[in-house]
């Protein structure tokens, strides 16, 4: 898929913009502070309903407006064209697609099937583990409806769990049992989408990372799982045996610590350089490369169980990279994705990729191609 054109109105340090973009590479020049990464966030905003900058919908109106509108043509597999509209006034945020205001925000999900590389990947590498499981669950909710619907019910079960252990005096197994058994239930469902995530991302990161020159072995990924034993892989019911199992034998010390104690909410997994950690001991040329890789693969993922090949938006990170990487890195993403590249002028792309489209932003919120 495509985005055709983007309309901005009051959006950050955009009065009013439209840009028409190359179904190829398209790359955005200016220097820094003058609106190049706004016009991603804009796009990626479209995709998720949320900036990828976790700025709020206040913060991304102009400092002088109540709000903002953000509205683009995407073009489909098959010629499909439809239109996506956000529009933010008064506190509320409303999603129109094609012309019809839809009842929820996150109707959104799978509509517009985005890829955001930025300098803060490098954070789910070295970062908190919140960032790597947020991760996970956005790419399984872009492309499973019930994985997105089952997760907003394990999160609100475990959200009753977890208030009534912290406001009860007294505990009742009977009572812990009943969520249990929902965690259980909807937990399950969520590990084995992201055991099979991690697997696919295994899969792909060999064959991305091997073109890369700073890794000395295979680039893998390992699940680090709170239910015993999990990782095993099998069924549906095995996978929620072992969660019952787990829940029963932890309830003493869930009860004691006012808190539930495991489950994927508290899960995490881990870059591998061979047997290396590259949290601990990998460089930051390392956990840079491993953070776009996992990127591409994500990318893979969307094309395998989709059938969509999703935009690709790369805000200001080529630079980071010496020329061999870069090089390798540019010949990755063109695999007949369109792509809209974020740089200074100091960037000069080889030859072979020269882009489609250049657009240079002469000064804050004025475009020019």
């Amino acid at each position: 898929m495509h985005i055709a054109s983007l309309r901005l109105q009051h959006y950050r340090n955009y009065e009013e913009a439209r840009v028409d973009f190359s179904e190829g590479t398209n790359l955005i020049l200016g220097n820094n502070g003058q609106g190049k990464s706004n016009l991603l966030e804009s796009i990626y905003l479209l995709s998720t309903s949320k900036s990828f900058r976790n700025a709020s919908d206040q913060r991304l109106a102009q400092w002088d407006r109540d709000g903002y509108l953000v509205s683009a043509i995407f073009q489909a597999e098959g010629d499909v064209e439809y239109s996506v509209a956000l529009e933010y006034r008064d506190r509320i945020k409303n999603l129109s697609i094609n012309g019809v205001r839809e009842k929820r925000i996150s109707d959104l999900i799978g509509r517009v099937f985005c890829i955001i590389l930025t300098f803060e990947d490098i954070g789910l590498v070295t970062g908190p583990p919140y960032l790597r499981r947020g991760f996970l669950d956005l790419i399984l909710s872009t492309v499973d409806p019930l994985y997105f619907q089952t997760l907003k019910v394990y999160l609100k079960v475990l959200k009753q769990k977890n208030r009534y252990l912290r406001d009860a005096g007294v505990c009742e197994e009977d009572i812990l049992l009943v969520w249990n058994d929902q965690l259980s239930e909807t937990g399950s469902y969520i590990l084995g989408k992201r055991l099979e995530l991690i697997d696919f991302f295994n899969s792909y990161m060999v064959s991305h990372a091997e073109k890369l020159t700073q890794f000395s072995a295979p680039l893998r990924l390992l699940y680090r799982c709170t239910i015993p034993g999990i990782d095993e892989r099998g069924g549906k019911e095995e996978l929620r045996g072992r969660f019952d199992e787990t829940l029963v034998s932890k309830m003493d010390m869930e009860m004691r610590d006012r808190r539930a104690g495991c489950g994927p909410h508290r899960d995490d997994f881990s870059f591998y350089d061979g047997d290396s950690e590259i949290r601990y001991f990998g460089s930051v040329g390392e956990a840079r490369l491993a953070s776009i890789v996992l990127k591409l693969a994500q990318g893979d993922f969307y094309r395998e169980k989709s059938h969509i090949l999703p935009i690709i938006l790369v805000d200001d990170i080529l630079l980071e990279l010496d020329s061999m990487n870069r090089e390798h890195v540019l010949s990755l993403l063109g695999k007949g994705n369109q792509i809209l590249i974020t740089t200074t002028e100091r960037l000069r792309l080889p030859e072979r990729f020269s882009p489609d489209r250049v657009f240079h932003i002469r000064e804050e919120g004025n475009i020019e191609w």
